[in-house]
Protein backbone atom coordinates (compact mmCIF):
# COMPACT_ATOMS: atom_id res chain seq x y z
CA UNK A 1 0.00 0.00 0.00
CA UNK A 2 2.97 2.34 0.90
CA UNK A 3 4.68 1.70 -2.74
CA UNK A 4 0.81 2.58 -4.61
CA UNK A 5 0.79 6.03 -2.49
CA UNK A 6 4.38 6.72 -3.30
CA UNK A 7 3.53 6.17 -6.87
CA UNK A 8 0.19 8.27 -6.61
CA UNK A 9 2.83 11.26 -4.99
CA UNK A 10 5.30 10.70 -8.14
CA UNK A 11 2.90 10.56 -10.83
CA UNK A 12 0.93 13.52 -9.75
CA UNK A 13 4.66 15.68 -9.25
CA UNK A 14 5.48 14.96 -12.47
CA UNK A 15 2.47 15.92 -13.89
CA UNK A 16 2.37 19.76 -11.91
CA UNK A 17 5.85 19.81 -13.49
CA UNK A 18 5.24 19.06 -17.11
CA UNK A 19 2.58 21.50 -17.21
CA UNK A 20 4.18 24.15 -15.02
CA UNK A 21 7.41 24.22 -16.81
CA UNK A 22 7.57 24.39 -20.52
CA UNK A 23 11.33 23.02 -20.75
CA UNK A 24 13.06 23.62 -24.36
CA UNK A 25 16.07 21.52 -24.74
CA UNK A 26 19.11 24.15 -25.71
CA UNK A 27 20.40 23.85 -29.16
CA UNK A 28 23.92 24.98 -30.56
CA UNK A 29 23.36 29.10 -30.50
CA UNK A 30 24.81 30.54 -33.56
CA UNK A 31 23.08 32.77 -36.17
CA UNK A 32 22.13 31.89 -39.61
CA UNK A 33 25.47 33.01 -41.20
CA UNK A 34 27.27 30.21 -38.39
CA UNK A 35 28.15 32.64 -36.12
CA UNK A 36 27.89 33.58 -31.96
CA UNK A 37 24.67 36.00 -31.96
CA UNK A 38 25.57 39.42 -31.52
CA UNK A 39 23.90 42.77 -32.01
CA UNK A 40 24.95 46.37 -32.11
CA UNK A 41 25.42 46.93 -28.71
CA UNK A 42 26.92 43.46 -27.76
CA UNK A 43 29.63 41.45 -27.95
CA UNK A 44 29.09 37.72 -26.38
CA UNK A 45 32.39 36.88 -24.20
CA UNK A 46 32.44 32.98 -24.67
CA UNK A 47 35.28 31.95 -22.40
CA UNK A 48 36.30 28.16 -21.12
CA UNK A 49 38.42 29.39 -18.42
CA UNK A 50 38.29 26.25 -16.10
CA UNK A 51 39.61 28.10 -13.19
CA UNK A 52 36.29 30.30 -13.21
CA UNK A 53 33.96 26.96 -13.72
CA UNK A 54 31.47 25.57 -11.33
CA UNK A 55 30.54 22.21 -12.33
CA UNK A 56 26.58 20.71 -11.67
CA UNK A 57 23.62 22.63 -10.72
CA UNK A 58 23.94 25.99 -8.41
CA UNK A 59 21.54 26.83 -5.50
CA UNK A 60 21.76 30.81 -4.54
CA UNK A 61 19.95 33.05 -2.10
CA UNK A 62 20.49 36.23 -0.57
CA UNK A 63 19.90 39.96 -0.64
CA UNK A 64 22.42 40.82 -3.60
CA UNK A 65 23.26 37.80 -5.60
CA UNK A 66 25.88 38.53 -8.62
CA UNK A 67 26.93 35.10 -11.00
CA UNK A 68 30.36 36.52 -12.14
CA UNK A 69 31.75 33.00 -12.68
CA UNK A 70 30.71 30.03 -15.40
CA UNK A 71 27.96 27.30 -14.64
CA UNK A 72 28.04 24.29 -16.07
CA UNK A 73 24.56 23.20 -14.98
CA UNK A 74 21.04 24.41 -14.00
CA UNK A 75 20.70 27.81 -12.30
CA UNK A 76 18.54 28.19 -8.98
CA UNK A 77 18.04 31.44 -7.31
CA UNK A 78 16.06 32.91 -4.48
CA UNK A 79 17.05 36.74 -4.09
CA UNK A 80 16.23 40.34 -4.11
CA UNK A 81 18.58 41.93 -6.69
CA UNK A 82 20.48 38.98 -8.61
CA UNK A 83 23.24 40.03 -11.82
CA UNK A 84 24.37 37.65 -14.23
CA UNK A 85 27.55 38.50 -15.19
CA UNK A 86 28.52 35.16 -16.92
CA UNK A 87 27.75 31.98 -18.95
CA UNK A 88 25.15 29.51 -17.89
CA UNK A 89 25.43 26.52 -19.38
CA UNK A 90 21.94 25.17 -18.70
CA UNK A 91 18.56 26.99 -17.35
CA UNK A 92 18.18 29.80 -14.98
CA UNK A 93 15.25 29.49 -12.56
CA UNK A 94 15.32 33.05 -10.84
CA UNK A 95 13.18 34.70 -8.16
CA UNK A 96 13.66 38.10 -7.14
CA UNK A 97 12.93 41.43 -7.03
CA UNK A 98 15.03 42.94 -9.91
CA UNK A 99 17.01 40.12 -12.37
CA UNK A 100 19.75 42.06 -14.54
CA UNK A 101 21.48 39.73 -17.37
CA UNK A 102 24.57 41.79 -18.27
CA UNK A 103 26.00 42.48 -21.39
CA UNK A 104 28.41 39.62 -20.76
CA UNK A 105 25.60 36.93 -19.46
CA UNK A 106 24.82 34.31 -21.63
CA UNK A 107 22.38 32.00 -20.89
CA UNK A 108 22.90 28.89 -23.31
CA UNK A 109 19.42 27.52 -22.27
CA UNK A 110 15.82 29.23 -21.23
CA UNK A 111 15.48 31.71 -18.73
CA UNK A 112 12.41 31.42 -16.07
CA UNK A 113 12.23 34.22 -13.78
CA UNK A 114 9.61 35.57 -11.61
CA UNK A 115 10.84 39.15 -10.64
CA UNK A 116 9.57 42.57 -10.59
CA UNK A 117 11.63 43.77 -13.06
CA UNK A 118 13.67 41.63 -15.78
CA UNK A 119 16.46 43.36 -17.47
CA UNK A 120 18.16 41.75 -20.32
CA UNK A 121 21.54 43.33 -22.36
CA UNK A 122 23.03 40.28 -22.75
CA UNK A 123 21.84 36.51 -24.63
CA UNK A 124 19.45 34.08 -23.93
CA UNK A 125 18.12 31.65 -25.49
CA UNK A 126 14.38 31.39 -24.40
CA UNK A 127 12.72 33.90 -21.99
CA UNK A 128 9.58 33.10 -19.99
CA UNK A 129 8.81 36.21 -17.60
CA UNK A 130 6.46 37.36 -15.27
CA UNK A 131 7.35 40.62 -14.25
CA UNK A 132 6.13 43.97 -13.49
CA UNK A 133 9.00 45.52 -16.15
CA UNK A 134 10.46 43.71 -18.65
CA UNK A 135 13.52 45.22 -20.75
CA UNK A 136 14.59 43.98 -23.75
CA UNK A 137 17.97 45.11 -24.98
CA UNK A 138 20.38 42.45 -25.44
CA UNK A 139 20.00 39.13 -27.61
CA UNK A 140 17.28 36.16 -27.73
CA UNK A 141 18.00 33.49 -29.49
CA UNK A 142 14.73 32.05 -29.94
CA UNK A 143 11.25 32.42 -28.59
CA UNK A 144 9.77 35.17 -25.82
CA UNK A 145 7.01 34.88 -23.55
CA UNK A 146 6.28 37.74 -21.31
CA UNK A 147 4.04 38.24 -19.05
CA UNK A 148 4.16 41.87 -17.84
CA UNK A 149 2.72 45.58 -17.26
CA UNK A 150 5.39 47.15 -19.47
CA UNK A 151 7.72 45.69 -22.11
CA UNK A 152 10.45 47.58 -23.59
CA UNK A 153 12.08 46.03 -26.19
CA UNK A 154 15.24 47.41 -28.20
CA UNK A 155 17.19 44.79 -28.24
CA UNK A 156 16.63 41.55 -31.15
CA UNK A 157 14.28 38.90 -30.57
CA UNK A 158 15.40 35.98 -33.35
CA UNK A 159 12.23 34.24 -33.50
CA UNK A 160 8.73 35.03 -31.92
CA UNK A 161 7.47 37.09 -29.35
CA UNK A 162 4.87 36.37 -27.56
CA UNK A 163 2.99 38.95 -25.01
CA UNK A 164 0.71 39.81 -22.97
CA UNK A 165 1.14 43.75 -21.44
CA UNK A 166 -0.48 46.98 -20.93
CA UNK A 167 1.88 48.74 -22.69
CA UNK A 168 4.79 47.85 -25.13
CA UNK A 169 7.18 50.28 -26.51
CA UNK A 170 9.97 49.71 -29.21
CA UNK A 171 13.02 51.97 -29.17
CA UNK A 172 14.07 53.33 -32.61
CA UNK A 173 16.86 55.46 -33.70
CA UNK A 174 16.51 58.98 -35.84
CA UNK A 175 19.54 59.61 -38.04
CA UNK A 176 20.74 63.17 -37.29
CA UNK A 177 22.54 63.15 -40.75
CA UNK A 178 19.56 62.96 -42.74
CA UNK A 179 17.63 66.32 -44.42
CA UNK A 180 14.06 67.07 -42.97
CA UNK A 181 12.50 65.45 -46.66
CA UNK A 182 14.90 61.85 -45.57
CA UNK A 183 14.16 62.05 -42.33
CA UNK A 184 12.70 57.94 -41.29
CA UNK A 185 13.31 56.57 -38.19
CA UNK A 186 15.29 53.89 -38.44
CA UNK A 187 14.47 50.58 -35.84
CA UNK A 188 16.74 49.52 -33.32
CA UNK A 189 14.66 46.96 -32.35
CA UNK A 190 13.81 43.99 -33.98
CA UNK A 191 11.56 40.93 -34.27
CA UNK A 192 12.42 38.62 -37.20
CA UNK A 193 9.76 36.52 -36.64
CA UNK A 194 6.14 36.26 -35.53
CA UNK A 195 4.48 39.35 -33.09
CA UNK A 196 1.44 38.13 -31.04
CA UNK A 197 0.58 40.93 -28.51
CA UNK A 198 -2.70 41.03 -25.83
CA UNK A 199 -3.18 44.57 -24.34
CA UNK A 200 -6.14 46.64 -23.97
CA UNK A 201 -5.96 48.63 -26.47
CA UNK A 202 -4.01 48.47 -29.78
CA UNK A 203 -0.22 49.31 -30.20
CA UNK A 204 1.13 50.52 -32.89
CA UNK A 205 4.09 48.69 -34.02
CA UNK A 206 7.04 50.79 -35.95
CA UNK A 207 7.73 49.68 -39.54
CA UNK A 208 10.40 47.09 -39.37
CA UNK A 209 10.44 45.64 -36.28
CA UNK A 210 8.30 42.83 -36.86
CA UNK A 211 9.89 40.82 -39.93
CA UNK A 212 6.56 38.25 -39.65
CA UNK A 213 3.23 38.76 -39.15
CA UNK A 214 1.39 41.31 -35.97
CA UNK A 215 -1.02 39.68 -34.44
CA UNK A 216 -3.09 41.78 -31.58
CA UNK A 217 -5.73 40.12 -28.93
CA UNK A 218 -7.50 42.33 -27.16
CA UNK A 219 -7.69 41.95 -23.48
CA UNK A 220 -11.99 41.87 -22.49
CA UNK A 221 -12.52 44.21 -19.18
CA UNK A 222 -13.14 42.26 -16.16
CA UNK A 223 -16.72 42.85 -16.54
CA UNK A 224 -17.37 41.45 -19.29
CA UNK A 225 -15.43 38.16 -18.85
CA UNK A 226 -15.71 37.64 -15.01
CA UNK A 227 -19.22 35.30 -15.86
CA UNK A 228 -16.32 32.90 -17.96
CA UNK A 229 -13.67 33.06 -15.68
CA UNK A 230 -15.92 31.96 -13.00
CA UNK A 231 -17.38 28.90 -14.92
CA UNK A 232 -13.84 27.92 -15.72
CA UNK A 233 -12.98 28.06 -12.26
CA UNK A 234 -15.59 26.02 -11.04
CA UNK A 235 -14.71 23.22 -14.17
CA UNK A 236 -10.99 23.10 -13.34
CA UNK A 237 -11.84 22.60 -9.45
CA UNK A 238 -14.21 19.79 -10.25
CA UNK A 239 -12.19 18.16 -12.96
CA UNK A 240 -8.54 18.35 -10.93
CA UNK A 241 -11.13 16.12 -7.85
CA UNK A 242 -12.33 14.21 -10.27
CA UNK A 243 -8.86 13.28 -11.59
CA UNK A 244 -6.86 12.57 -8.36
CA UNK A 245 -10.15 10.24 -7.63
CA UNK A 246 -9.47 8.18 -10.62
CA UNK A 247 -5.91 8.11 -10.16
CA UNK A 248 -6.56 7.05 -6.66
CA UNK A 249 -8.69 4.49 -7.54
CA UNK A 250 -6.46 3.05 -10.16
CA UNK A 251 -3.34 2.92 -7.84
CA UNK A 252 -4.20 3.12 -4.57
CA UNK A 253 -7.88 1.77 -4.01
CA UNK A 254 -7.37 0.92 -0.45
CA UNK A 255 -6.06 4.22 0.36
CA UNK A 256 -9.74 5.49 -0.67
CA UNK A 257 -11.33 2.68 1.68
CA UNK A 258 -9.02 3.75 4.63
CA UNK A 259 -9.30 7.83 4.54
CA UNK A 260 -12.87 7.84 6.54
CA UNK A 261 -11.69 6.35 9.65
CA UNK A 262 -8.60 9.20 9.90
CA UNK A 263 -11.66 11.65 9.92
CA UNK A 264 -13.87 9.97 11.93
CA UNK A 265 -11.88 8.38 15.04
CA UNK A 266 -9.21 9.25 17.32
CA UNK A 267 -7.12 9.72 14.71
CA UNK A 268 -8.46 13.04 13.32
CA UNK A 269 -6.00 14.67 16.05
CA UNK A 270 -2.75 13.59 14.24
CA UNK A 271 -4.31 14.38 10.90
CA UNK A 272 -4.52 17.66 11.50
CA UNK A 273 -0.99 17.72 13.65
CA UNK A 274 0.40 16.45 9.98
CA UNK A 275 -1.08 18.95 8.42
CA UNK A 276 0.32 21.91 9.95
CA UNK A 277 3.84 20.33 10.78
CA UNK A 278 4.49 18.95 7.44
CA UNK A 279 5.03 22.36 5.29
CA UNK A 280 6.90 23.52 8.37
CA UNK A 281 9.01 20.41 8.38
CA UNK A 282 9.57 20.29 4.82
CA UNK A 283 10.49 24.03 4.36
CA UNK A 284 12.77 23.78 7.19
CA UNK A 285 14.79 20.93 5.99
CA UNK A 286 14.54 22.77 2.88
CA UNK A 287 16.59 25.48 3.88
CA UNK A 288 19.05 23.14 5.70
CA UNK A 289 19.25 21.33 2.36
CA UNK A 290 19.96 23.98 0.51
CA UNK A 291 22.86 25.52 2.94
CA UNK A 292 24.12 22.04 3.13
CA UNK A 293 25.19 22.59 -1.15
CA UNK A 294 25.60 18.55 -1.31
CA UNK A 295 22.09 17.75 -0.30
CA UNK A 296 20.39 21.04 -2.46
CA UNK A 297 18.90 19.00 -5.19
CA UNK A 298 17.46 16.78 -2.52
CA UNK A 299 16.09 20.03 -0.94
CA UNK A 300 14.69 21.10 -4.09
CA UNK A 301 12.57 17.74 -4.48
CA UNK A 302 11.31 17.91 -0.91
CA UNK A 303 10.16 21.19 -1.70
CA UNK A 304 8.79 20.17 -4.92
CA UNK A 305 6.88 17.08 -3.17
CA UNK A 306 5.64 19.30 -0.35
CA UNK A 307 3.82 21.59 -2.60
CA UNK A 308 2.46 18.41 -4.45
CA UNK A 309 1.05 17.46 -1.28
CA UNK A 310 -0.57 21.00 -0.61
CA UNK A 311 -2.10 20.81 -4.56
CA UNK A 312 -3.85 17.72 -4.21
CA UNK A 313 -4.63 18.51 -0.25
CA UNK A 314 -8.33 19.91 -1.22
CA UNK A 315 -8.82 16.80 -3.56
CA UNK A 316 -8.02 14.46 -0.84
CA UNK A 317 -10.12 16.19 1.69
CA UNK A 318 -13.30 15.87 -1.26
CA UNK A 319 -12.81 12.53 -2.22
CA UNK A 320 -12.94 11.57 1.76
CA UNK A 321 -15.53 13.32 2.40
CA UNK A 322 -17.51 11.82 -0.44
CA UNK A 323 -16.27 8.35 1.18
CA UNK A 324 -17.68 9.16 4.31
CA UNK A 325 -21.02 10.62 2.78
CA UNK A 326 -21.75 7.43 0.85
CA UNK A 327 -21.12 5.10 3.37
CA UNK A 328 -23.39 7.02 5.82
CA UNK A 329 -26.02 6.83 2.90
CA UNK A 330 -25.52 3.66 1.61
CA UNK A 331 -24.49 4.57 -1.71
CA UNK A 332 -22.17 1.60 -3.61
CA UNK A 333 -22.55 2.02 -7.18
CA UNK A 334 -19.71 3.72 -9.11
CA UNK A 335 -22.26 5.91 -10.91
CA UNK A 336 -23.69 7.56 -7.71
CA UNK A 337 -20.29 7.99 -6.04
CA UNK A 338 -18.94 9.73 -9.00
CA UNK A 339 -22.49 12.11 -9.03
CA UNK A 340 -22.17 12.70 -5.29
CA UNK A 341 -18.49 13.68 -5.72
CA UNK A 342 -19.43 15.96 -8.19
CA UNK A 343 -22.11 17.75 -6.21
CA UNK A 344 -19.69 17.86 -2.94
CA UNK A 345 -16.88 19.48 -5.17
CA UNK A 346 -19.63 22.84 -5.98
CA UNK A 347 -20.59 23.19 -2.92
CA UNK A 348 -17.40 23.19 -1.86
CA UNK A 349 -16.15 25.64 -4.05
CA UNK A 350 -19.41 28.02 -3.98
CA UNK A 351 -18.59 28.41 0.21
CA UNK A 352 -15.51 29.47 -0.43
CA UNK A 353 -16.72 32.91 -2.15
CA UNK A 354 -18.39 33.50 1.69
CA UNK A 355 -16.50 35.89 3.07
CA UNK A 356 -14.07 34.78 5.72
CA UNK A 357 -15.81 31.76 5.99
CA UNK A 358 -14.88 30.62 2.68
CA UNK A 359 -11.02 31.40 3.22
CA UNK A 360 -11.27 29.98 7.04
CA UNK A 361 -12.59 26.74 5.08
CA UNK A 362 -10.30 26.33 3.03
CA UNK A 363 -7.33 26.55 5.37
CA UNK A 364 -9.08 24.28 6.96
CA UNK A 365 -9.70 21.62 4.21
CA UNK A 366 -5.74 21.94 3.21
CA UNK A 367 -4.98 21.01 6.81
CA UNK A 368 -6.62 17.94 7.26
CA UNK A 369 -6.16 16.96 3.33
CA UNK A 370 -2.23 17.28 3.63
CA UNK A 371 -2.56 15.37 7.10
CA UNK A 372 -4.44 12.53 5.80
CA UNK A 373 -1.82 11.57 3.30
CA UNK A 374 1.07 12.30 5.16
CA UNK A 375 -0.70 10.56 8.75
CA UNK A 376 -1.97 7.65 6.11
CA UNK A 377 1.72 6.99 5.61
CA UNK A 378 2.97 7.32 8.53
CA UNK A 379 0.85 4.98 10.79
CA UNK A 380 0.31 2.58 8.13
CA UNK A 381 4.12 2.26 8.44
CA UNK A 382 4.08 2.42 12.18
CA UNK A 383 1.55 -0.76 12.50
CA UNK A 384 3.64 -2.90 9.94
CA UNK A 385 6.70 -2.01 12.24
CA UNK A 386 4.66 -2.93 15.77
CA UNK A 387 3.56 -6.38 13.95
Amino acid sequence: MLKNKLKIIAVLTVLILTFSLPIVKAENITSDDGTTPINDNLEANVTTDEDNLKKGDIYLTGDHVTVDYIVDGNLFIFANHVTINSQIGGDAFIFANTVTIEKQGYIFSNLFTFSKNVNIYGVVYDLYAASENTTIDGFIHRDVHIGSDTVNISGTIKRNAHINCSSLNFTTNSDNNQTEEETTPTTKARINGNLTYSAKTEISVPEGVVTGETTFKQLASSDSNIAEKTIMSLITFVVTIIAVWLLCSWLAPNFLKATPALLTTKKVLPVIAFGILTPIVGIFLTIVFFFMGITSTLGLLLLMMVFSLIIISTSIFTITLNTIICNKLKIEKRASIFCMLVGISMILWLIGFIPFIGPLLGLIVVILGLGIVVSSLVLKNKEKIKK
